[in-house]
């Protein structure tokens, strides 16, 4: 089962959603909230394993996990 995941500063981490590509109505939910939490301000990455990861625009039904984190800010 694939994961969508928000990295909440100072908090951890929050499994907002869980999907199986086989089960339209899983993602559909995963698809709305990646919409609704990839805001301005964050970031979203594809997980496929350790030291694999690259950045997404829009959900991917086939990714074994998104994390989706602030933005990097520096000053």
């Amino acid at each position: 089962m694939a994961k969508l995941r928000l990295l909440k500063t100072g908090h951890g981490d929050l499994t907002l959603a869980e999907w199986e590509k086989n089960r339209p109505d899983s993602v559909a939910v995963a698809e709305a909230l990646f919409a609704e939490h990839v805001t301005p301000g964050r970031l979203a990455f594809r997980l496929d394993g350790p030291g694999q990861s690259r950045p997404i625009q829009r959900f991917d039904a086939t990714a074994p996990e998104i994390l989706i984190v602030p933005a990097i800010q520096g000053g």
